[in-house]
């Protein structure tokens, strides 16, 4: 039964991002449709690294500063929008990954 909780984040990740695509560019500019997409792309491609390939601490590491980097692009494209939630979102995310950065920096030493 626990195997399927390792499962259901993608599975989740999955149906927000047919979600997101649905949305038409009235509701969401396409830009920030086309990044959030990446960013998604690449919070999925963290993830499985880290639960079915023993990828090294180098390897996680940099896809966290491509990530945060990431972030920061979809942050200026959210201002330049005016998209208030997004950039709350951004925030929110960009703390957690410079948080886990700085944990994962701060294990190594």
């Amino acid at each position: 039964m626990s195997g399927i909780y390792k499962y259901l984040k993608y599975i989740f990740l999955f149906f927000l991002t047919v979600r997101l695509i649905s949305l038409s560019p009235d509701y969401l500019e396409p830009l920030l449709l086309y990044l959030y997409l990446i960013y998604a792309g690449l919070i999925a491609l963290l993830g499985i690294l880290q639960d079915f390939i023993n990828s090294s601490k180098k390897t996680d590491m940099i896809l966290r500063v491509v990530t945060i980097v990431v972030a920061f692009g979809l942050l200026l494209a959210s201002y330049i929008y005016k998209s208030t939630p997004s950039i709350f979102f951004l925030i929110v995310m960009l703390i957690a990954f410079s948080f886990s950065l700085f944990s994962e920096k701060k294990q190594e030493d």
